[in-house]
């Protein structure tokens, strides 16, 4: 496990009204004891009084590091506890202590603990850390402090802007020499669709800025999570002022209509969530499977998985990312691999039909395809890979989900909204009819002769118009408190810039480079009538998958849309067969990296908001690219096998 694995605010105890060192440890050993971490208070809190006899743990700084070994531990524990006003903890500079941090852990983990004692050391050295922790209003804010890394010297702890410099030029000189150089055919598709104009040096020019300022934004976003609104600020300014794009523009690609759904929803969300709807569907769930997290965590992620293929990632997300949160917070389970394990399996079951993802809508209306098809040749891959994964996940979390939890259901404490079960009823009944008329959305743009996607925007707001008549003085604050405004911002200002790749020709281009490297690709002892046909369907499962992991989808499809159709028209065997790889490359890209897609950023954003942690590149990719690449593989495989079945 990492340092950061070790930190919760299930573990943080906020102003306790102690005055002595016994008051305290007596605090410690009542709360660990209520936690099941321990067994017995009374020995617990002797032993803590003997291991201080042995030589104060207060280091002084107001700071004390009290710890013990316990063979009755199956893992470690940090537990940080901060104290309103100072005690007397006969520290070795003699002042007060205000800061206390109990490390525990096995006898055999000696190594663990000192590991973590170091890493706390490290970040407790500046001043400016503990005083931001001891003017802390939460948990959440506390464990933020403590994982955010500081450094030392000008190189090191300038070093992350000395990568986005660095990367941001030579990536500028690469797409200067690159995109000169890359010219779209002419032919009846190219001629019909304006897509020349794009050989033009204003339009090279263009694309040199705008695929240069994205990668820019992705880049400062991973490496400045923190700062992600104003490094996709900085970027759209820069593109607005160099005339790449004008503001209506700007505007039209900011996707106003999922913007609004997903403002429409965090407010449902909440609303659900204040009457205590969620911690309901807890109790209900801890009941009927028990204490058994892998059993648990299994149940939610083929939840997601379902309600992902038919009410789309977004709204899944949404509403299971804080139900594993709060269910993690009753059962004193770590609540990370939850959050990516519901980001993998929902971005791998949007594939299951054409409302799962925004870009199934779009295929199926390029390739002309039905639901039937999508029951026929995506809903089996798709249901298999979040099958497959799921498993995947609770082997590789193993350490984090035991098998049966050591725990008394019965001393679960379930927030007293629960009481409220009328009330409850209906946020249930709300609840079902939403996800019902979202389902349904489709259809009814249809009988009401709508445009597309027009009952999916309209469903939520009335929800919420509804929802803050009937919640009165409470309203105000389901908007203001329930919507996560600077996720929003940010989801804006990338939405724009991705949409701007499209908009200058950096993916058509991309999508035709595609095509003449298949051309030069031979497969040894496979039939001509399906070499060129396999060779593209790989490239461009992989390409769209790689650059869904790093740019919104739909842009990536829509630039390859008008190749696939260009395939097809001069006459290339089984072609039908590349809609599918193009759906499986944009849903299951989303794994890849943190940006992946709109459901990965709420996920994230509704982690950092509750739990007070933050994900970092490096660990997402650790679990990400292997999933990615596991559900890639199984999808060609699936598909190429079938592709003589395919028209």
């Amino acid at each position: 496990m990492k340092f950061e694995d070790f930190l919760s605010k299930s573990y943080v105890i906020l102003d306790p009204k102690v005055k002595t060192k016994k008051e305290l440890f007596k605090i410690l050993a009542s709360f660990l004891y209520e936690k099941g971490i321990i067994k017995n208070e009374e020995k617990f809190f002797n032993d803590l009084l003997e291991n201080e006899k042995k030589g104060t743990t207060g280091i002084g700084e107001g700071i004390a590091f009290p710890h013990l070994m316990m063979d009755e531990l199956g893992r470690s524990y940090i537990i940080i506890t901060r104290l309103k006003k100072p005690i007397d903890y006969n520290s070795i500079d003699g002042k007060p202590v205000n800061l206390v941090i109990l490390f525990l852990s096995h006898k055999d983990n000696r190594e663990e603990y000192l590991r973590n004692l170091s890493q706390i050391a490290r970040r407790l050295q500046k001043e400016q850390t503990i005083k931001e922790i001891i003017e802390a209003k939460t948990p959440e804010s506390i464990i933020l402090i403590l994982t955010s890394k500081y450094k030392e010297n000008f190189w090191t702890k300038n070093s992350r802007v000395f990568y986005f410099l660095i990367t941001t030029f030579v990536t500028f000189i690469l797409f200067k020499i690159i995109f000169p150089s890359l010219d779209i055919p002419e032919n009846e598709i190219t001629k019909a669709s304006n897509y020349l104009k794009f050989n033009e040096i204003l339009w090279i020019n263009k694309q040199i800025l705008s695929a240069s300022v994205f990668l820019a934004t992705v880049t400062g976003t991973l490496l400045f999570w923190h700062h992600r609104v104003a490094i996709a600020s900085l970027g759209l300014g820069v593109l607005l002022l160099s005339g790449v794009m004008d503001i209506h523009t700007a505007i039209e690609f900011m996707s106003i209509p999922t913007i609004l759904f997903i403002i429409s929803m965090m407010v449902i969300i909440s609303y659900f969530e204040s009457v205590g709807l969620f911690d309901y569907l807890i109790l209900n769930i801890i009941k009927r499977i028990g204490p058994y997290p892998r059993r648990i965590f299994f149940i939610l992620m083929l939840f997601s998985g379902i309600l992902g293929g038919f009410v789309g990632e977004i709204t899944a997300i949404l509403v299971l990312v804080l139900i594993a949160i709060s269910l993690c917070d009753k059962l004193d389970l770590e609540v990370f691999p939850f959050i990516i394990g519901l980001v993998f399996t929902t971005n791998n079951a949007s594939a299951l039909t054409m409302i799962g993802n925004p870009i199934g809508i779009y295929i199926a209306f390029a390739g002309h395809l039905t639901f039937l098809d999508f029951l026929r040749w995506a809903t089996p891959i798709s249901f298999g890979c979040t099958i497959l994964i799921s498993f995947i996940l609770i082997f590789i979390f193993r350490n984090y989900l035991p098998k049966v939890l050591k725990i008394d259901l019965k001393k679960i404490i379930i927030s007293q909204n629960v009481n409220n079960i009328k009330k409850i009823k209906v946020a249930e009944i709300l609840f079902l009819i939403l996800i019902f008329l979202i389902g349904l959305s489709k259809k009814i743009d249809q009988i009401l002769k709508l445009e597309t996607n027009t009952t999916l925007v309209a469903i939520p707001l009335l929800f919420v118009g509804l929802i803050v008549f009937a919640e009165k003085k409470n309203g105000k604050n389901l908007i203001t408190k329930g919507v996560d405004w600077w996720s929003i911002i940010f989801f804006m200002f990338l939405f724009a810039k991705a949409a701007c790749l499209e908009y200058t020709g950096v993916t058509i281009k991309l999508s035709y480079s595609i095509l003449n490297l298949a051309k030069k690709i031979s497969i040894p002892f496979i039939s001509p009538e399906y070499t060129l046909t396999i060779i593209l369907l790989i490239i461009i499962t992989i390409f769209t998958g790689i650059t869904s992991g790093f740019v919104d989808n739909l842009p990536i499809i829509a630039a390859l849309v008008p190749v696939i159709k260009n395939l097809k028209f001069i006459g290339l065997a089984h072609s039908n067969i590349l809609w599918w790889g193009l759906l499986f490359g944009g849903c299951f890209g989303g794994n890849l990296t943190m940006i992946g897609s709109s459901a990965n950023m709420v996920a994230l954003s509704l982690y950092e908001k509750y739990e007070g942690k933050v994900v970092h590149f490096s660990n997402w990719l650790k679990y990400g690219l292997p999933i990615f690449f596991i559900s890639i593989i199984i999808a060609l495989i699936s598909l190429i096998i079938q592709i003589p079945f395919s028209l």
